[in-house]
């Protein structure tokens, strides 16, 4: 938890933050969402600062928040709760070469990875 953070929320990244990557929020050992870093000059620090700032797109939510504070806030939530929220990311090449296509792997493993795990965030 944090003070200093619009959201409440705070992180630490011990590896990974200065990449592009795919990532997942993850709460006792269960994916709750899958998200990317878009563009290719976004971090995932720079991406969870969002959370942290509630920034971002203006896409809303049904209750009304952005996703960005809608996230933060399911964060809090659990945080509040005791819950640790982990990390995970991976950070694949940015581009491999299909019969001399060039595919981002960042963008190409999202779809399937939400609908392997289904986290109940990305609904």
């Amino acid at each position: 938890m944090s003070d200093d953070a619009a959201s409440g929320i705070a992180f630490e990244l011990t590896k990974l933050g200065d990449k592009r990557v795919i990532y997942a929020f993850v709460v006792g050992g269960e994916p709750k969402y899958v998200g990317i870093c878009e563009k290719d000059t976004t971090t995932l620090k720079d991406r969870l600062k969002r959370y942290k700032y509630r920034r971002g797109r203006k896409r809303k939510t049904p209750g009304g928040e952005n996703t960005n504070q809608h996230k933060a806030r399911l964060i809090k939530q659990h945080l509040e709760a005791g819950e640790p929220v982990l990390i995970f990311a991976l950070a694949p090449e940015r581009e491999c070469d299909f019969f001399g296509l060039k595919l981002d792997l960042v963008k190409g493993l999202e779809n399937p990875l939400i609908e392997k795990f289904e986290p109940e965030w990305n609904r």
